[in-house]
């Protein structure tokens, strides 16, 4: 086959921060080629790279000969490489045959409509169609000005299971008229199903490629997605906790998880419920019938490949998402959509990902606004679990290390003293060894305080250390609850979610919660 995008030696990012580095590889005509990784990874830097919204510090481009690092990017739109992108990018004041005329020649929007399947919504604004809709649009825009290279920025993204089938197959016919595509979809299914090789993105750099059964079996794709050892020997598992349950990823020929029979310690009041919860964004639902429960002084461990619908679990609890079904129970009370300052006051904290404080701010500064008046007491308090802050107490916190940051997030939370925790990806961006220790932490606090902790994380192995119970997400429904220990002694049940080795089952309701009133 015919290489049309050669990259070679790249290295790119953001402003001056390096992102991916001594990335290369080639797309051949006619063929579809994954790319993939954990949250992170820079596998959109790399697309904004490749068509001109990112930095190049070295390394060149080519495409069908032509050298592309020094041209803008609708020079290289006109030479043949297009792409979508992760948030679509419609242009909302134009309609749907303007947005195309964009790319196209003007007078050919509507007839351009008609060939790529948009005739029927031609004139409407993007605001008014459905998600669904709005994705065709993307994909068609990128289209109409006949590519020769496709870049194709998480297509699938909330997407029904029947139009992730359509779109599977759309992929393989823009392929099938000579295009080079390359699919970058946190659906890694999608990808293994539809690519003829598979590029594996971590940490700015290309850890494995190959064929798609190829890339699924590589020892370094499942240490990128489930987490690797940091060189120690991991803790054993907390006990399992009380009436979980486990559910098999897989059809019936699938082994189960089974409890062991093991003496569960006494489980705490139910202080986060949700039942059959379904939320999502404007771009359509993410979560989907999502049932689970955390207790006072348990940590729940809350599983799933990037884009599985962890954060937007987060999120909903938080109040900062209303449950479009279902309902979610907050200490004792039912709510569609609480005020988060309410469940704030109440004794729920969010650590969110990327970091929890206020970077202008010294470290004193962020501990005192979140303790309020009784600031000194509670500031001692949380230094005493944190004791590396105490003398970085006159730094502004955005010049601290990610670890640093990452402890003052935690403090931050803690100096509140709250009864339910959420963590969203404690782990993100800490080097190798901060992360265990700063769990190991966050398990000794738990059981001092009887705060119940649900705990998102991307990287299985790490959380399992210190969780009571896990659940797994995917594709934004529950497909595997169970103790954390008996979780840790199947990965492999872990990776078929991961890494789309089966299809996810979902959970069955849970029996009713003991909660009392109800809010709106």
């Amino acid at each position: 086959m015919t290489a049309l995008l050669s990259v070679d030696m790249l290295a790119a990012g953001q402003g001056g921060t390096r992102i991916v580095e001594d990335v290369s590889f080639t797309l051949e005509a006619g063929s579809v080629t994954g790319l993939i990784g954990p949250n992170g990874a820079g596998k959109t830097t790399l697309i904004d790279a490749l068509t001109g919204f990112a930095t190049i510090f070295a390394g060149s481009v080519n495409l069908d000969g032509a050298a592309l690092a020094e041209l803008p990017a609708h020079e290289r739109q006109r030479l043949g490489l297009a792409r979508t992108f992760q948030a679509l990018e419609l242009f909302d004041s134009l309609a749907v045959a303007e947005n195309l005329a964009v790319v196209a020649r003007p007078e050919a929007g509507s007839a351009d409509a008609g060939r790529l399947g948009l005739a029927a919504i031609a004139d409407r604004l993007p605001a008014t169609l459905s998600h669904d809709e709005r994705a065709a649009v993307a994909l068609g825009r990128a289209l109409v000005g006949g590519p020769k290279v496709l870049l194709l920025d998480e297509p699938a993204a909330g997407l029904d299971p029947a139009d992730r089938r359509e779109l599977a197959a759309r992929i393989r016919r823009i392929a099938g008229r000579g295009v080079a595509v390359l699919l970058v979809d946190h659906d890694v299914q999608l990808v293994f199903d539809v690519c003829d090789r598979v590029l594996v993105l971590d940490g700015g750099r290309i850890v494995a490629r190959g064929l798609p059964a190829q890339v699924r079996a590589d020892p370094a794709v499942r240490a990128a997605y489930l987490g690797g050892s940091d060189g120690s020997e991991p803790a054993s598992p907390p006990a399992p906790a009380a009436s979980a349950t486990a559910t098999s990823l897989a059809a019936s020929s699938t082994p189960e998880v089974t409890t062991t029979g093991a003496t569960p310690p006494a489980a705490g009041a139910e202080l986060l419920v949700f039942e059959r919860v379904s939320s999502g964004y404007n771009e359509g639902p993410v979560l989907r019938e999502v049932s689970l429960s955390v207790r006072a002084g348990e940590i729940v461990a809350l599983l799933g490949a990037n884009g599985a619908g962890k954060t937007t679990l987060i999120r909903t609890a938080a109040g900062l998402l209303p449950a479009s079904a279902g309902r979610v129970g907050v200490f004792g009370e039912w709510f569609r959509r609480p005020a988060p300052s309410t469940l704030a006051r109440r004794g729920l904290a969010v650590v969110p990902q990327g970091r929890g404080a206020l970077g202008r701010l010294t470290v004193r500064e962020n501990l005192r606004l979140a303790a309020g008046r009784s600031h000194r007491g509670e500031i001692e308090r949380v230094l005493g679990w944190f004791p590396e802050l105490g003398g970085l107490l006159d730094r502004a916190a955005g010049e601290l290390s990610g670890g640093e940051r990452q402890r003052l997030a935690l403090a931050v939370a803690l100096v509140r003293r709250p009864r339910l925790l959420l963590v969203d990806e404690l782990s993100f961006g800490l080097a190798p060894g901060v992360a265990p220790r700063l769990l190991e932490l966050l398990r000794a606090i738990a059981a001092e305080t009887s705060t119940g902790v649900l705990l998102v994380e991307q990287f299985a192995t790490l959380a399992l250390r210190v969780a009571d119970r896990g659940y797994v997400l995917d594709r934004g429904r529950v497909a595997l609850t169970a103790p954390a220990a008996e979780l840790a002694a199947r990965p492999d049940l872990i990776e078929a979610t991961y890494l789309g080795e089966s299809s996810a089952v979902p959970l069955a309701p849970p029996p009713a919660s003991g909660l009392g009133t109800s809010s709106s």
